[in-house]
């Protein structure tokens, strides 16, 4: 074998090696955040005492879930001011203001 063929082997090697061992993103971590900051008083109709969990990062979606303080739960993403979260077995976004967390987001 030439050694512009060992070069072309080691090179197919690596390039394979680096793309299988990728497999999350570079920098990729587990994060969790813990709600805080929250009113002590739940009421449902003035949106105080919970955290809404919602289809979009956006306040007009829907809202499919409700965390409270000390709550914790797994940061997938950020899109502005809002986090990707995981919340009973399904995801779904929540403002990062009440979402402590020590991921880099």
């Amino acid at each position: 074998m030439t050694f512009r063929a060992i070069l072309g082997v080691a090179a197919t090697t690596l390039v394979a090696g680096l793309w299988l061992g990728t497999s999350a993103p570079a920098g990729a971590q587990y994060c969790e955040g813990t709600v805080h900051g929250l009113s002590g008083r739940y009421n449902l109709a003035t949106g105080s005492g919970f955290l809404a969990v919602r289809t979009r990062p956006n306040s007009s979606s829907r809202m499919i879930g409700q965390l409270f303080n000390g709550d914790h739960t797994e940061i997938f993403d950020r899109r502005g001011n809002w986090y990707q979260v995981e919340i009973g077995g399904t995801t779904g976004w929540a403002n990062a203001r009440w979402l402590r967390n020590d991921c880099g987001y």
